[in-house]
């Protein structure tokens, strides 16, 4: 790295030492922008650490210098940071504090005085520097949504001169195109918030005013908020005041204008009254649907569906129903584009529901199109809203209209058949037992047939949903078998949902069953398969086990419990997986020791003794009280540093090994030894190799033909033995660790401390049968190959 460079990093260089008060204090005027971005992008974490007291004094003289920021994104995080710092604040709006001045001021006053200003200035594209620049759309977008939340948080007798006086201000600057615009949208915005009162005396007449303004965006702007402002006046009010300038608006010279006028149609119809709907806005309707501008007619038709909605059901004609069927039909002239089948899609349960179950037979002919539409979105969209569909048409038409394209989704493709699957209890309900029972089946097959975890994850969710919809002999059949599969899936999320519900199945199917619960049935096989899980060899299945205990502990009958489940949760109190024992405390803490049913039985007392003196930290924090904080972990004893001997690194007889063991055998395999030694070359030759108990420290066994193993684990301190040449006999060296041992096959020996002059690693010699050794650091084996192949050096680290 060049010096150039070194200068750059060292300039990001943020002090950790420091608190983060003291880091946002520090950087927020760094000379360094990316440090000022991050640091005041963190201001609302730091107002929720410290406090509105520290806030007064550390953070409030902040805020104007960085209001003031050249950068627009440092002034766009400022405006996203306010709210979270105004409501630490407001918290406590009788905290006494004092500004940079002196003045004594509340929490309350600061977020008037300060937080507010601060928002005007950047909302306003001509303020001075002093007061916030305004900037960037995204900048203004920031502000504006802040503002908007900051006026909810503030008392409403404050409203009024704290927020609606900078916007009016901005709504009357003739100069500024861009200010009034941004005075529209935050007039409609705050039509909700402020009191109906202030909304009629301020807000109507001045939307009103900018309706009729020269200048097309601020008019685009007013059209687009018509609709916000026409649900709070009430119905009256926008008959008298709002529709005449709605209907100029409809018909102005700019399409863009007249675009807007139609994306707020429908809230202007759900607020207008009924003889104003079918009088008025029908009319306009069918004018915006021909219009000129294709954008337009585009818009309108996907608008026609909440239109209909919107509409009282004896106000939908047959003419404008089938403007609205004709949707589907992709041969329309109108629905060239290729998302109006989308949205025809998207509003046609609304629109069922407007006109009702009686009309069916007007809309059916477009469902059926809608349901083969080519495209998958438009089918995905109709596959979410089945179940809505059955409810409003009822049992009969489900059963007649509905059941075969619900089969036809449940094959499609995945992106299609998550929305029925997601939903299938609510559309089951709807049908009869008899047509019900027919996709019990089908249920079990979604299970067995997709690779899509997220489908066994809808099923999960639902488990305990789809129990009273079949009968129970039915549902024993299949739905416990699934409730098991599911519990035990291999996908966690999975496992999870189902684990949650599967308590509740159980309790259902439960009821009328004969107390004692018989052993052979298919409840009593189902718990004792749980109960067995628990003495498994895989700790995932004794998690399993603890997980499905804690469901089922909450909804199955107390002596149930007591007899089957709590012996198995004394086993696994003592599981040796931490985390199995983990999960045993919580179940305990949370629902035995909690419960009057359970807390003063024997097993419960016994688990929670033995969980309490338990040695991991997590499983005592869950079993005692909020608050306990367990001892901290005896901490292992250092690691010895390697010793150096003549450039190579060997390791004392008491240090851990520096890598698993493993073998290479014939043909040049590896595989782990547990920590043996072939002292005579006979690795591989059907004799037994030697245990060493501790076994050395980076052993090797060389095998038939020069074959190497490496053995981990440390090695008694003293002299070591190693083997030679052809006869395999013992040589020994003194006080030598580590050392290999190297079977017949004429290799010579090799070890970490050898001395140059007898075939060790200082000479690097070419021992016999053309066989080459090479060193591996810290104890690493090296594999002899055939004639003159080298062995290679084997990574250790």
């Amino acid at each position: 790295m060049d010096e150039e460079e070194t200068s750059f990093a060292g300039g990001l260089e943020i002090d950790e030492s420091l608190s983060l008060v003291e880091r946002v204090k520090f950087y927020c005027q760094s000379a360094v922008s990316v440090q000022r971005l991050v640091h005041v992008q963190e201001l609302g974490a730091c107002a929720e650490e410290i406090g509105a007291a520290a806030i007064l004094s550390e953070l409030v003289p902040l805020l104007n210098i960085v209001s003031c920021d050249p950068e627009l994104g440092i002034r766009q995080a400022l405006a996203e940071q306010l709210v979270p710092l105004a409501r630490v604040l407001l918290a406590e709006p009788d905290l006494a504090g004092a500004l940079e001045d002196g003045r004594a001021v509340t929490a309350y006053q600061v977020v008037i005085e300060r937080c507010v200003p601060i928002l005007s200035g950047l909302l306003n594209s001509r303020s001075p520097p002093e007061m916030g620049m305004g900037g960037s759309a995204q900048l203004l977008d920031a502000a504006a949504e802040a503002f908007i939340a900051l006026a909810g948080l503030l008392r409403p007798d404050d409203v009024g001169p704290a927020i609606l006086t900078p916007v009016l201000c901005l709504a009357h600057d003739d100069e500024a195109e861009v200010n009034r615009v941004v005075a529209t949208q935050l007039l409609g915005s705050l039509a909700p918030v402020v009191s109906s009162e202030l909304c009629c005396q301020f807000i109507l007449p001045e939307i009103i005013s900018l309706a009729d303004d020269p200048v097309f965006r601020v008019r685009k702007a007013a059209a687009l908020k018509i609709g916000a402002l026409c649900a709070v006046v009430g119905p009256e009010l926008t008959a008298q005041r709002l529709l005449p300038v709605y209907e100029t608006l409809c018909r102005d010279d700019i399409w863009g204008v007249r675009k807007a006028c139609v994306e707020s149609l429908s809230e202007v119809t759900a607020a207008a009254p009924p003889d104003a709907q079918t009088g008025r806005l029908v009319p306009l309707l069918h004018e915006l649907y021909v219009d000129t501008s294709r954008w337009v007619r585009v818009t309108a038709c996907q608008a026609l569906g909440p239109f209909l909605a919107a509409l009282p059901s004896e106000s939908i004609s047959v003419e404008l129903l089938l403007f609205f069927t004709q949707l589907a039909n992709p041969a329309n002239p109108n629905a060239s584009d290729t998302d109006i089948s989308y949205f025809c899609a998207f509003n046609f349960p609304a629109v069922v529901q407007a006109v009702g179950a009686a009309r069916w037979g007007e809309v059916s002919e477009a469902f059926r199109i809608l349901a083969t539409n080519i495209q998958w979105k438009v089918r995905r969209t109709l596959s979410f809203s089945m179940h809505e569909l059955a409810r409003i048409l009822g049992q009969e038409l489900a059963e007649q209209e509905l059941m075969p394209t619900f089969d036809y989704f449940l094959k499609d493709l995945d992106e299609v058949k998550v929305g029925v699957i997601m939903h299938m209890p609510r559309f089951l309900e709807t049908l009869s037992p008899g047509a019900r029972l027919k996709y019990l089946a089908g249920i079990a097959e979604v299970r067995a047939e997709t690779d899509n975890w997220r489908f066994r994850h809808a099923l999960a969710l639902q488990l305990a949903d789809l129990g009273p919809l079949f009968p129970r002999d039915a549902a024993l059949e299949t739905l416990l078998p699934l409730a098991l599969d599911l519990s035990t899936d291999p996908v966690a999320e999975v496992r999870c949902a189902a684990m949650v519900k599967v308590g509740s199945l159980i309790a259902m199917l439960l009821q009328g069953e004969p107390e004692p619960l018989p052993a052979d049935g298919p409840l009593g096989g189902f718990l004792r398969t749980v109960c067995n899980m628990a003495s498994s060899h895989s700790c995932h299945r004794r998690a399993n086990c603890a997980q499905i205990c804690t469901s089922l502990a909450a909804a199955l009958p107390p002596a149930v419990v007591s007899e089957l489940l709590l012996p198995e949760l004394v086993s696994l109190a003592s599981d040796p997986v931490p985390t199995v024992r983990l999960l045993v405390a919580r179940l305990v803490k949370q629902q035995l020791l909690s419960s009057q049913d359970y807390a003063s039985l024997e097993p419960t007392l016994a688990i929670a003794e033995s969980l309490r003196v338990d040695s991991d930290r997590d499983v005592l924090r869950a079993i005692h009280d909020a608050g306990f904080e367990p001892p901290p972990y005896a901490s292992k004893s250092p690691r010895r540093e390697p010793q150096h001997s003549a450039g190579h690194e060997a390791w004392s007889s008491t240090d851990e090994a520096p890598m698993p063991a493993h073998a290479t055998l014939h043909g040049g395999h590896n595989v782990r030894v547990p920590g043996w030694i072939d002292t005579g070359g006979v690795l591989g030759m059907g004799m037994e190799p030697i245990q060493l108990d501790p076994p050395p420290v980076g052993a090797f066994a060389r095998g038939c033909g020069g074959m190497a193993a490496e053995a981990p684990s440390a090695g008694a301190a003293g002299a070591s033995q190693a083997s030679e040449g052809d006869s395999g006999r013992p040589r020994e060296r003194d006080n030598v660790e580590a050392q290999p041992c190297i079977g017949a096959g004429g290799v010579d020996a090799q070890h970490e401390r050898s001395e140059p002059g007898n075939g060790g690693v200082g000479e690097g010699a070419l021992n016999g049968g053309g066989r080459e050794a090479v060193a591996a650091g810290q104890g690493a084996g090296v594999a002899g190959g055939n004639g003159s192949d080298e062995a290679e050096e084997a990574d250790t680290t």
